[in-house]
């Protein structure tokens, strides 16, 4: 993560809990806003939700953190997925 010009390096890991079947790739790029220092970033990113993806498109989505930071993604997702799930991501600084 760049925040006011300086790189910070982060732990990206993934959380999910619910019905998914199929297979998909996704490649993400985001930025995350409502920062006002580099460890705000920390913590638990969720969004709940329901979703089918068939063939090569584009995709995004929006998750929040128990600090108010926002993370905003959007990127290609190739393959055929369908989920009743809840995902999130958890962020830590490094």
């Amino acid at each position: 993560m760049v925040f006011q010009g300086r790189s910070h390096p982060l732990s990206i890991g993934g959380v999910s809990y619910g019905f998914t079947f199929g297979a998909s790739a996704t490649d993400f790029v985001g930025t995350v806003s409502n920062i006002r220092k580099p460890s705000d970033v920390n913590g638990v990113y969720g969004a709940a939700g329901a979703g089918v993806a068939l063939g090569a498109g584009a995709g995004g989505i929006v998750l929040t953190n128990q600090n108010g930071a926002v993370l905003t993604l959007a990127g290609r997702q190739a393959g055929l997925i369908v989920a009743a799930d809840l995902n999130g991501l958890i962020i830590t600084l490094r």
